[in-house]
């Protein structure tokens, strides 16, 4: 059965992590929205981008070619790799508008999972990390971040329906087992 797996969340709600383990475990085809932009700064020399210079140039490509760009080379690359390997799962990190809900709802099997987590612990992360190009950062500033043009539509996108996973403890067990049973759900 074709399935597509979208992730959607505030920064960093596990999105990505959520997509690793399911590549590693499941053997899923990730897809992160993120990596998209992160090759377009790459493109233009600029090899360690800040999250402000991220959304800058998701805007600018939107601009020219609608908020479901990425989305729509993901579904190029979904419809290829499904012509090799028909079963393959696939997974979606950072699915950031309903745009790119309606490209990915074109896709037999497509399911929009949100991950939640409080905010303490998501700044935790944040800096524990430091992906988001910012050093020393700050509450205040992890805000500003969410308030972002590139996070406007995920309280749009929380409330669509779908499955909910709150991935706040420090043990992955209980996530995995939560990311474990979408998986099956359809299978």
């Amino acid at each position: 059965m074709r399935r597509v797996i979208g992730f959607v969340g505030w920064p960093c709600a596990g999105k990505d992590e959520a997509a690793e383990y399911l590549q590693k475990v499941h053997g899923a085809q990730r897809f992160g929205h993120s990596d998209f932009i992160r090759k377009l700064a790459a493109q233009s020399g600029n090899w360690s981008p800040t999250t402000d210079q991220l959304s800058a140039l998701f805007e600018e490509r939107a601009a020219n070619e609608g908020y479901g760009w990425i989305a729509r080379q993901v579904q190029e690359a979904v419809v290829e790799l499904w012509t090799r390997e028909p079963r393959r799962l696939v997974v979606g990190s950072g699915v950031r508008n309903l745009a790119e809900v309606e490209v990915y709802n074109d896709l037999h099997g497509f399911q929009l999972v949100k991950l939640e987590a409080d905010f303490n612990v998501r700044l935790a992360r944040a800096r524990r990390r430091q992906r988001m190009g910012e050093q020393g950062l700050t509450g205040q500033r992890f805000r500003e971040i969410e308030q972002l043009a590139g996070n406007a539509n995920i309280p749009d996108l929380m409330a669509l329906d779908g499955p909910v996973i709150v991935n706040n403890q420090p043990n992955k067990l209980t996530f995995n087992r939560a990311l474990d049973r979408i998986v099956m759900s359809k299978e």
